[in-house]
């Protein structure tokens, strides 16, 4: 388990300022552009399902999930991380609302530009 909230945090703190640098601020990133800036950032792709789920659209982050996990078991593991969800660090609220507004995942904001 060190090896995957390791990652989850890299993902959280250190993976949405270089997508926003790299492709601006936005609500969701292609998984395309996740998985560039995960490989030129050299992170551990063991668990990228989760910054599918953190930065890309429901589609995408659906269409990657493992069949062993769930959008609610992995909303639980980040929230043991950090002691809120995803959704919750960004919007207040302390898990992943499933994403109905078409805008995404746990994504959402104006993409952590810090502008």
């Amino acid at each position: 388990m060190f090896g995957k909230k390791s990652t989850i945090r890299k993902y959280k703190h250190k993976l949405r300022p270089a997508l926003a640098k790299r492709y601006g601020g936005s609500k969701t990133y292609t998984k395309g552009q996740v998985d560039k800036a995960i490989d030129e950032m050299g992170f551990d792709k063991r668990h990228i399902h989760y910054a599918y789920l953190m930065y890309c659209d429901v589609a995408t982050s659906t269409a990657n999930t493992p069949d062993n996990e769930s959008t609610e078991s992995m909303n639980n593991t980040i929230t043991s991380i950090s002691g809120v969800g995803i959704f919750g660090a960004f919007f207040g609220s302390s898990s992943y609302s499933g994403g109905d507004d078409g805008g995404g995942g746990f994504g959402g904001g104006d993409g952590g530009g810090g502008e």
